[in-house]
């Protein structure tokens, strides 16, 4: 396979090859190569597979959107916010309490459609056709678990910063490259997936967003929320059990608050 530039924009020269990771030598960001080799499609199944429409894993993902907003220091009363990947939608109810407008993004139609027909209040978009410019700017971008989902970066957050207002913040949950658990469980690290080609170091994301003119101005340490069952449904969904497997596992009322090598970072635009 021939090697393609690293999405942090780090040159490959002096890329390491380690296993089935390359390497970026400036950052430690790095592409997954047995990732890159696969077609993860995102129509109407991948929603259903990852329980994206269970209302009990929704409710565990408003816990985990509560926490994040709360130690990342982050307030959206009356700004308007922008979720990137909303998923199933659970947190958009959450975000339109007291925001004075929720823009809503995803790459796949029935994710939509499944927001829309739940009363979700938002002005939804398709990433594969983004218009040019918004109706509004936006004050606060939230990413989770989205970021690394992105396959061409640049071209993302050029088109964010056209319609962002002069002072707009991004809250970005995403996994490590670089982290301990990334390091200690390499393949069973449990955000090695096919939808994940390409895994950002903390050096990585926060340059390529000061190139954009957006300043690091909190960190944390990001806990998710979730339920053993889940636990153990993400790990029989990385293995590739069907669906009929996973099933019987269902959600759960207590939830435990796990970090498998997320970071979580708060950037505000430039004056």
């Amino acid at each position: 396979m021939t090697a393609a530039p690293f999405l942090c924009e780090h040159t490959l020269d002096r890329a390491t090859r380690r296993a089935f990771r390359l390497v970026c030598p400036a950052c430690q960001s790095y592409w997954d190569l047995d990732s890159r080799d696969q077609v993860v499609p995102y129509d109407e199944s991948y929603p259903t597979q990852r329980g994206h429409y269970d209302p009990r894993i929704g409710a565990l993902k408003v816990r985990t959107l509560r926490h994040r907003l709360r130690k990342g220091d982050v307030d959206f009363a009356g700004k308007r916010v922008c979720e990137v990947g909303f998923g199933g939608g659970s947190c958009l109810p959450l975000l339109a309490e007291t925001a004075r407008g929720v823009v809503a993004l995803e790459a796949n139609d029935s994710a939509i459609e499944h927001a829309k027909a739940a009363g979700h209040k938002a002005e939804y978009l398709l990433v594969q056709r983004l218009p040019p410019r918004l109706s509004a700017p936006v004050d606060l971008w939230i990413f989770q678990d989205s970021f690394e989902h992105i396959p061409d970066p640049a071209d993302f957050v050029a088109w964010m910063c056209e319609n962002s207002s002069a002072r707009a913040e991004i809250l970005l949950v995403a996994p490590r490259a670089d982290s301990l658990s990334q390091r200690l469980l390499g393949r069973l690290w449990p955000h090695k997936l096919p939808d994940h080609q390409f895994q950002w170091s903390r050096a990585g994301v926060v340059q390529f967003m000061e190139r954009r003119g957006f300043t690091l101005r909190n960190e944390f340490f990001p806990l998710k929320f979730a339920s053993p069952q889940m636990v153990v449904a993400h790990f029989l969904h990385k293995a590739g059990a069907p669906p009929s497997v996973k099933k019987w596992l269902g959600g759960a009322a207590l939830a435990v608050p796990i970090n498998f090598g997320e970071m979580g970072l708060v950037f505000r635009r430039s004056a």
